[in-house]
């Protein structure tokens, strides 16, 4: 029994070890076939496919606007000048060999030990992240695949890069390989590059320019030196070093590399011919394509897609012709004019119909429409105040709504109108009109300023930790926001609530891949529809009636808000930022005006009349031809009439010095009236003689210089179109408050006038806005107050601003930038603690 049991175990292990030998011969020989069916398959493809190593053309990749019309074609002979390696310094080759194959004359087109250190990393990361290629996979790829992250195409990569290495020598692959590398801005190849970057032949580079040439194939787009520079000369000098390293140069030679300067401009206009003014509309674009789409700039260029874009050339062209008009812009300053940027996108789709970057927009470089961060003023009030509240409760909180509009404190904050003048309640409506402070600050305290960073969310707007404040109302952001991200956020309340992501292309597609990929809307309902024809219609009447006059569009209906903020460099007349945020049932617009960086040589001294003006410009233009429409009422919104009475004339006469010439002077400022009527302005005397000292002003403020420091009092009385007199305002006294604290200059002093919203720590974030009619800064001797302790510039006909920075002479707030108030307590608790608590 024994032995016919050692019997059976013996011939049980005789079996294993057959299956076991079995086994490795078949993986042995799936090894071998599957290498000889890689090589026949390399083979294959390149046999099939050889035309394309010979062949220097591609077909183009053609960019189309939203009428399926062509803007570009990128039209690239992938070589123009094909450059014999034996003509290549040895620098550049060794630069290219060090940073992307040092073991390049080693391998036979694959580099196991690279592979597997790729492999680990992508486990690492949980994704492909095409790493472990050699220069010969490199070629395979650009050559013969699409740049698709898959498994699949690694394999055929591969396959092609043994069957490349099998067919060509080593020095022919280097040659193909770096006459077809893509080296940024659409360039191929080393030779085109130098010629690009550098304005010489590939054969005269220096170390530096070698290394900066090999430098760029990992990330073109981010190691451009015209894009990035700091990134680029990170990544330049890490291969400079790696060249000393490897024994290629010099200690001496590596110090002397690195110091050398990278390339500032580029020597000609890459990727065709693009149209004067287009070019930021191109780069967001471009960037758009990869992040969205996964279709990189180098495979753009390498041709062969259709890009279908939101782009519509009328509304382009329009801006770039009043952009390049500098009377639409304040003046200069001393070294530099103020800086600009638009943006206008489809009220219903989002999809961006054209942008100016900048007044002087570099290729690739700082786009002030989607990258710029500055506070936006007022125009800021419908998208955290308004429309949270209406939405929240529209029988509560509608265009008739009261709200509050006397002098108060919020927990130390205390914001300020734009003129020092306060009523018990105003209507929502007239708020927005107005422009007015105090009510919107009043009615977020009322809802939370939870629910209005809840609807900015919504809309796009994430606000940071530090703006969980009241000032949020007025435009007061610790980090500011872009005119894309203003445009985006107006949407809701010309497409019944619903906001559209703001977008550029519409569909990517290559044909001889068999790739389409259509843009997939994103959007969502931000406000119910009556929610948002309600804070419609007060937007339309703002234009209409309000501060966003100069935006009206004869023959159109248009809806909008302005914004201004003080200048920190400047004094009380001068502002930092300039916005108007508007719509036409058509396209909804961002425009936003001021100096960057401001200093004392470079203050602006207008405001959002400007900014409102150009959309009338731009848009009117771009809208030619296009039949005038109404704005939609969204089913089921109910038309609120608005029960106003008509405003009483407010009347403001505060006394300062005309330090040049130390005159006494009246500044008179009012708000109130019918809407076009024009204004008689009387003063009168102690004895009660009444004199007429203007007549006809369609302007809101005068300069009264005095001869003698008389008690004189004022008033206005307005005339309508007939010339028959309207309610006249009260007669009020000179208030010589302000002339009083210029002369003590009482730094830390809070009354009416001195300092627009002083903070519990004394710094200020008060605020103003712009009168209800605002001129265009016609010579003359009419002008704005806007509550400053200094006369204001006469004729300039300009803008108080929203936020006010710190009074001259404070030694307890910053200097550099606007304070912001104390965060509120949440639901409604009682915010009557110590300021310090906040």
């Amino acid at each position: 029994m024994a032995a016919k049991a050692k019997k059976k175990v013996k011939k049980k292990k005789n079996n294993l070890l057959m299956i076991a030998v079995s086994f490795a011969i078949f993986l042995v020989l799936s090894v071998i076939g599957g290498y000889f069916a890689l090589l026949y398959a390399g083979d294959r493809m390149i046999e099939q496919n050889v035309q394309k190593l010979q062949d220097l053309k591609a077909e183009p990749t053609v960019i189309y606007d939203k009428n399926g019309k062509e803007i570009i074609s990128l039209i690239r002979q992938k070589n123009r000048v094909y450059k014999p390696i034996n003509e290549m310094p040895k620098t550049l080759i060794d630069a290219f060999l060090a940073v992307e194959d040092k073991r390049f004359y080693e391998h036979k087109g694959v580099d196991m030990v690279r592979i597997g250190g790729a492999i680990v990393n992508d486990i690492k990361k949980g994704s492909l992240a095409e790493g472990g290629s050699t220069i010969t996979q490199q070629l395979a790829r650009n050559v013969f695949l699409t740049l698709d992250q898959t498994f699949w195409r690694k394999t055929k990569e591969m396959s092609i890069a043994i069957g490349l290495e099998r067919k060509y020598s080593k020095d022919q692959i280097l040659e193909m390989y770096l006459n077809r590398v893509y080296l940024g801005e659409g360039e191929f190849g080393v030779e085109d590059a130098a010629q690009y970057y550098f304005g010489k032949s590939v054969s005269d580079v220096t170390v530096a320019e070698a290394a900066m040439l090999a430098a760029i194939p990992k990330a073109p787009s981010t190691y451009s030196p015209f894009n990035n520079p700091e990134k680029a000369k990170l990544r330049r000098d890490t291969v400079i070093r790696l060249m000393s390293e490897q024994g290629i140069i010099t200690n001496e030679q590596k110090d002397a590399a690195q110091a050398e300067a990278l390339p500032t401009k580029p020597h000609e206009v890459a990727g065709g011919s693009l149209k004067k003014g287009y070019r930021a509309f191109f780069d967001n674009m471009l960037k758009e394509s990869e992040a969205e789409f996964g279709v990189t700039e180098e495979e753009l260029y390498r041709g062969g897609w259709d890009i279908y874009t939101t782009f519509d050339p009328k509304v382009q062209d329009a801006m770039v012709e009043e952009y390049a008009n500098a009377k639409n812009f304040p003046k200069d300053g001393a070294k530099r004019g103020v800086e600009s940027s638009m943006i206008v996108i489809d009220a219903k789709t989002g999809g961006i119909a054209g942008m100016m970057g900048g007044r002087n927009y570099a290729p690739k470089g700082f786009n002030y429409a989607t990258d710029m961060k500055r506070q936006p003023g007022s125009s800021f009030k419908p998208i955290a105040v308004f429309a949270p509240a209406v939405n929240k409760d529209i029988n509560k909180w509608n265009a008739n709504s009261q709200l509050s509009n006397k002098r108060q404190s919020f927990n130390g904050y205390e914001p300020r109108n734009y003129n020092n003048r306060y009523t018990e309640t105003v209507s929502m409506s007239r708020a927005m009109i107005d422009s007015a402070n105090i009510p919107p600050v009043w009615l977020l305290n009322e809802i939370g300023v939870s629910e209005s960073l809840a609807y900015l969310k919504k809309v796009g707007i994430e606000l940071t930790p530090n703006d969980r404040n009241l000032a949020i109302a007025l435009g007061g952001l610790n980090q500011g926001i872009s005119p894309k991200q203003m445009a985006q956020a107006y949407t809701p309340f010309v497409n019944a609530g619903v906001v559209s992501e703001a977008h550029s292309i519409s569909k990517v597609e290559n044909k001889d891949e068999g790739v389409v990929r259509e843009y997939q809307p994103k959007q969502s309902e931000a406000l119910k529809p009556e929610a948002a024809w309600e804070i419609h219609t007060m937007l339309e009447k703002a234009v209409q009636e309000g501060t966003g006059k100069a935006a009206r569009i004869s023959g159109r209906h248009v809806a909008g808000k302005t914004g201004t903020t003080q200048s920190i460099a400047g004094d009380s007349k001068a502002n930092k930022d300039a916005w108007f945020v508007g719509y036409t049932p058509e396209y909804v617009g961002a425009v936003w005006m001021g100096f960057d960086p401001e200093d004392k040589q470079h203050l602006m001294h207008q405001g959002s009349s400007m900014t409102a003006q150009m959309f009338s410009k731009v848009m009117g233009t771009a809208l030619k031809g296009v039949p005038s429409s109404d704005f939609v009422r969204p089913e089921g919104a109910v038309q609120h009439k608005q029960e106003e009475v008509e405003p009483e004339i407010q009347l403001a006469a505060d006394m300062t010095l005309d330090t040049s010439t130390n005159k006494l002077m009246v500044v008179l400022s009012w708000i109130g009236g019918p809407d076009g009527d024009t204004y008689d302005l009387y003063r009168i005397s102690e004895s009660g003689e009444r004199k007429l000292i203007s007549a006809g002003m369609k302007e809101t403020s005068y300069v009264d210089v005095l001869d003698s420091p008389k008690q004189y009092q004022y008033q206005v009385v307005p005339r309508n179109a007939q010339g028959e007199e309207g309610t006249p305002s009260k007669t009020v006294p000179i208030d010589s408050k302000k002339l009083e604290n210029m002369i003590n200059q009482d730094p830390g002093h809070n009354e009416e006038g001195n300092n627009q919203g002083q903070n519990p720590d004394g710094t200020g974030n008060g605020n103003g806005e712009i009168p209800p009619d605002q001129g265009t800064g016609e010579t003359g001797e009419h002008t704005n107050n806007g509550g400053s302790s200094q006369p204001p510039n006469p004729g300039t006909g300009e803008v108080p601003p929203d936020i006010m920075n710190p009074v001259p002479g404070q030694t307890n707030g910053s200097s550099n930038e606007i304070q912001l108030p104390p965060p509120p307590q949440e639901d409604g608790q009682n915010q009557s603690q110590d300021a310090s608590n906040g």
